[in-house]
């Protein structure tokens, strides 16, 4: 009888789900004492005996549990950026022997739990890149350990691991400034990202603090030049030619952002640093492979991987932690896309 006993049988015995037994036999926040009271002396009724560790942290030696990994298709399909954040979270996941199952949902549909949360054999969840507010309440609703990487919501409650953007987008401004610029822009769709947001809102106080007016004609922060570029170069150029009078430096939100300026200043006959300085932010590969080689803001990506396993496992270990909204840090690399000027 023992042999044939499963968590999908003690669910129902008790009218639960499965992934509610599995939380209970694994001692993990999201269920109430009164059901993982019930779970237990159900399974002790039948003789169910679940398999787990001695030792209080995930370790190799134990059977193998498993993380779930969520991105949308756009992060999966994103090039040069959250493929190294991957690799961070699937190799500390390693070294803690966890496996990771990697999950990608259309944010655009109604979000659909991930087969391995439902038959129970996740321990945690990481989400990845940019998620939409309906799809995160659904993912928080599973009541799992959950530690969030890249995005935010100022009112949504949980751990996140991000960069520190808006010192980083300061430390990029400042750079320009201490080069001699004193016009300078801001590219990039500040409302499609919180990043992108806390980087223009360095731009922002770096000016404030070196007593520079900005002029908001020299920005364009309501849409992305690298996404203009999917229908042509010439689609960048208009907006471009639509400023008045083009600043001596640019601060992008992003190395894509970077280089899209490149192709189009290029095709307007401006040179890149003589005409106009660029400085980027993330230092995506593509960034040296461009001439000049672009000036950016490098991020730790796997880093920020690595970070985020650890600070889940504190969680999947039962640990009273506070949420913390994680910044690491960012560092400017210099290269030869910004001009000094007097």
């Amino acid at each position: 009888m023992a042999k044939k006993v499963t968590m999908e049988f003690i669910a129902k015995q008790l009218g639960i789900t499965k992934n509610t037994v599995s939380l209970a036999l694994r001692n993990m926040p999201g269920v109430s004492e009164k059901t993982r009271n019930e779970i237990l002396r159900t399974a002790e009724k039948y003789g169910y005996k679940y398999k787990k560790s001695n030792k209080k942290n995930v370790s190799s030696d134990s059977k193998t549990e498993s993380i779930c990994l969520m991105l949308s298709n756009d992060t999966k399909n994103s090039v040069g950026f959250f493929s190294f954040i991957q690799y961070g979270i699937e190799s500390e996941g390693k070294r803690n022997g966890l496996n990771t199952i990697l999950y990608c949902f259309d944010d655009n549909k109604e979000f659909e739990t991930p087969v391995c949360i439902r038959d129970g054999i996740v321990s945690g969840i990481v989400t990845l890149g940019r998620i939409s507010r309906k799809t995160l309440n659904s993912i928080v609703g599973l009541n799992l350990p959950l530690v969030i990487v890249d995005d935010f919501f100022d009112d949504i409650r949980a751990s996140y691991v991000l960069t520190d953007n808006l010192s980083g987008g300061y430390i990029a401004t400042e750079y320009l400034i201490k080069s001699g610029h004193k016009n300078i822009g801001f590219f990039g769709d500040v409302f499609v990202s919180p990043s992108f947001f806390d980087r223009y809102m360095g731009y922002l106080k770096a000016h404030v603090r070196y007593n520079i007016p900005v002029n908001n004609s020299f920005s364009v922060i309501d849409k992305n030049m690298s996404t203009l570029l999917h229908d042509g170069v010439d689609k960048v150029v208009d907006e471009l030619k639509k400023i008045p009078k083009l600043p001596t430096a640019i601060f992008c939100c992003n190395d894509l952002e970077a280089i899209s300026l490149y192709k189009a200043f290029s095709a307007m006959g401006i040179s890149v640093p003589d005409d106009i300085s660029i400085i980027g932010f993330d230092d995506i590969e593509s960034s040296k492979s461009v001439s000049p080689e672009l000036t950016t803001m490098h991020i730790y990506k796997e880093a920020m991987g690595e970070r985020a396993v650890k600070k889940l496992i504190e969680r999947m270990n039962g640990k009273e932690c506070m949420d913390e909204k994680i910044l690491l840090p960012v560092t400017l690399i210099e290269r030869q896309s910004v001009k000094q000027i007097g």
